[in-house]
């Protein structure tokens, strides 16, 4: 990149991080004026004081940050993009660029790549950052919503007249650690029914079962509960690989990372969990898409502000958005339009209808 370049580009990223800053502290205001009452509610039947409140919304918003990013990242990038360019058109600094010989393709270059700049980072975020924040923030949704913390049972099975229950508090693929676990075993008669409980449990490899830490067994021998301690489960078939997959059956696929929706999609037959993967592709390809289509619009050469072309510029994006939201509806359950074809019919038709106006854009 020659100084030029680099001139636009520092002037694009300026304006990229002021948006997105913008948008991000937007979004949380929103959410926190439109959910206030229900949070007033739960302080006081909690009798949390507005200090004790104000420290259970901080972390909730900090970790609601990257779900919100990869919301907003796009419309954000176009936004910067089209100040940058009212910005050196203002000052007057487009046509001398182009006196000198360069073309205005390479006068918007570089906000081309702050696009595939701001795709990459969403993506990234997708794969690394979202997987690690979500369980905490369900856990938060869960207690402001709720105002309580429940148990969440991942495994239910019935074997002839005997179900089993497996409920779990928190579950942390990473560490292999359970937090609260019961199992419940309950059979036809009252005497066969079992249950075991633990404050966490470890996932053993060399053993292949979990490690108990404060495990109890509850039986009933004639009439009477009888607690006895107990240092492993004993059911190897609850592998940490099985709770991930159950454990994220109840979990937005918007959430998930790369990795989860593509071992969820081959071991579940879920339109949800296929339309979520192809749009975790091209959703962020929207940040070069948006700019296709808004760029030609905020390039002028007459004195004067043409706010018709800003509209029209908005109004494009505001179709974007649309037809992506109305795709994203008709695919989610699969029966009236593939989830394939619901995630990449907005880029194809918006992306050929970009290419085609940036192409055209007046020189």
């Amino acid at each position: 990149m020659n100084r030029l370049d680099r001139y636009v580009a520092r002037i694009g990223l300026g304006a990229f991080g002021a948006c997105l800053l913008f948008f991000l502290f937007l979004m949380v205001v929103v959410d926190l004026l439109t959910n206030l009452p229900k949070y007033a509610r739960i302080a006081e039947e909690k009798d949390l004081g507005g200090l004790e409140m104000a420290m259970q919304l901080g972390p909730f918003y900090l970790r609601q940050l990257p779900v919100l990013f990869t919301a907003v990242t796009p419309f954000a990038t176009v936004i910067a993009s089209m100040f940058t360019v009212a910005r050196l058109h203002n000052a007057n600094e487009i046509v001398p660029m182009l006196f000198v010989g360069r073309s205005i393709f390479t006068v918007l270059r570089p906000l081309l790549w702050i696009g595939v700049l701001a795709g990459v980072l969403m993506a990234a975020c997708w794969q690394w950052v979202l997987p690690v924040v979500s369980p905490s923030l369900a856990q938060q949704e869960k207690f402001l919503e709720e105002g309580r913390e429940e148990e969440k049972y991942l495994v239910h099975e019935l074997h002839g007249d005997i179900s089993q229950y497996f409920y779990v508090v928190r579950y942390e693929p990473k560490k292999q650690r359970i937090t609260d676990l019961s199992l419940l075993v309950v059979g036809t008669l009252a005497k066969d029914t079992v249950g075991v409980r633990a404050d966490h449990a470890v996932w053993d490899e060399q053993r292949g079962d979990w490690h108990l830490e404060g495990g109890v067994r509850t039986v009933r021998v004639d009439n009477q509960l009888i607690d006895e301690p107990v240092e492993w489960l004993g059911r190897p078939d609850l592998a940490p690989a099985v709770l991930l997959l159950q454990s994220r059956e109840d979990v937005s696929p918007e959430t998930m990372s790369y990795t989860e929706l593509v071992e969820l999609s081959e071991a579940r037959n879920r339109a949800d969990l296929r339309l979520a993967l192809h749009r975790h592709i091209t959703y962020p390809l929207a940040n070069l898409l948006l700019l296709l289509l808004a760029l030609p619009m905020a390039v002028r050469y007459e004195r004067g502000s043409r706010i018709d072309r800003i509209l029209a510029a908005i109004g494009l994006c505001g179709g974007y958005l649309l037809c992506d939201l109305t795709c994203q509806r008709l695919g989610q359950r699969g029966d009236l339009l593939h989830p394939v074809v619901a995630a990449w019919t907005p880029t194809i038709l918006f992306g050929s209808l970009g290419f085609v106006l940036y192409g055209s854009t007046r020189t």
